[in-house]
């Protein structure tokens, strides 16, 4: 991981990626104000300001959770999970109307009885899962196919794939794509930050797992494999 990133150069991109919500929200408050709007103007203006609202306490969280990860205050609290496959399909429930919107072809295979676990479940399902789907439904286009799987792996990790045939990265840059507010082109087509893949790693990494990129689908887009051990401590040291 890179630690030599420019203070300017971090402060011009979180100002940049807070000043657009900000100003569509201003431009939906000014649109509110107008006596001639119909009511269905008024809760599409509504929405956006929401969207854009929610897309800067993001921004922040994610932010903060960088600064904890950095000064070593961010650590995980293992915790038994008795409903893996439960909560696997809570979190694809998640994006259920968004998969809609946009007609995904949403693959989902989870297997059968998975074994018991010792995560931190909050935060590999928020700064994990939920955002690399996030990022799949964002880069792949209307009509377009996703595939999501959950399964156990040797008896002592679970593996985790997700994969797209959207835009994707090349080949030749998905080296950085863990690294602190490493964006790419098409991450600036979509107003990423670059924070959340590098949020990711690092949580994957305290739970002694991995993650990779690999190909995505029908020769398109790009996927991410994860494996995480069923009990982290078991691997401590090794």
């Amino acid at each position: 991981m890179k630690s030599d990133i420019h203070y300017n150069d971090i402060l011009s991109m979180v100002t940049h990626d807070l000043k657009s919500p900000m100003t569509a929200i201003m431009g939906e408050l000014d649109m509110l104000s107008l006596d001639n709007l119909s009511k269905k103007e008024k809760e599409v203006s509504i929405k956006s300001a929401r969207k854009a609202s929610k897309n800067i306490l993001r921004l922040i969280e994610s932010i903060l959770v960088m600064a904890k990860i950095e000064a070593g205050k961010e650590n995980i609290e293992l915790q038994t999970v008795d409903d893996l496959q439960g909560v696997f399909q809570d979190i694809v429930s998640t994006f259920k109307y968004e998969i809609k919107s946009k007609q995904i072809n949403f693959i989902i295979k989870i297997e059968k009885n998975l074994p018991t676990v010792s995560w931190d479940i909050d935060k590999l399902q928020y700064h994990c899962f939920n955002n690399i789907i996030s990022n799949a439904l964002k880069f792949t286009p209307e009509k377009g196919t996703i595939q999501f799987s959950v399964m156990t792996q040797d008896k002592n990790s679970i593996a985790i794939s997700i994969k797209d045939d959207g835009i994707g990265i090349c080949k030749e840059k998905r080296h950085t794509i863990f690294e602190k507010f490493d964006t790419h082109e098409n991450q600036k087509v979509f107003k990423g930050n670059g924070l959340g893949l590098y949020n990711a790693y690092n949580f994957i990494k305290q739970h002694n797992g991995t993650i990779k990129v690999v190909d995505g689908l029908h020769n398109k887009g790009i996927g991410f494999r994860i494996t995480v051990p069923i009990n982290p401590n078991k691997n401590k040291g090794n």
